[in-house]
């Protein structure tokens, strides 16, 4: 008589396996999910950097968010401010894997020879925050006209 079926080493063999592959691909998980979540400071952080150029071309002078018309981002992630003309921040709502709560993004503005200067900082003494949003520090690489 031929048995059919598995044997309980090679359900075990299986399981273990399984066990493994999970024990890398959670981590993993969960470091895209923080990333995914960052994603959206760049954007917002853009937005602002051309109201500014506009702002500045009209008036030649850097402005607060509501004098160049900025509308921050429907956020649970985050909480954007520019209040202060040609300053603008977001600051993290919840833990982002080793970038905590409260870590903060800026971008500030500033009158330059032919236009505006923009310096993005990421939250100071925190790697893991500049590797979240990696292309965050290029948007004030160039002073715009």
């Amino acid at each position: 008589m031929k048995k059919q079926g598995f044997t309980l080493i090679e359900l075990m063999v299986v399981i273990v396996i399984m066990g493994i592959l999970a024990a890398v691909a959670v981590p993993k998980l969960f470091g895209m999910i923080a990333k995914s979540k960052a994603s959206e400071v760049g954007p917002a952080a853009g937005t602002y950097v051309h109201l500014q150029d506009s702002y500045y071309a009209e008036m030649n002078a850097v402005g607060t968010g509501t004098q160049i018309g900025y509308n921050a981002p429907a956020s649970n992630t985050f909480t954007y401010d520019a209040a202060t003309a040609g300053t603008w921040t977001a600051t993290s709502k919840s833990d982002l894997n080793e970038c905590g709560t409260g870590s903060v993004w800026t971008v500030t503005s500033a009158p330059a020879s032919g236009g505006v200067s923009h310096t993005a900082t990421t939250p100071s003494g925190k790697p893991a925050c500049e590797a979240l949003t990696p292309s965050f520090t290029q948007i004030g690489a160039a002073t715009h006209n």
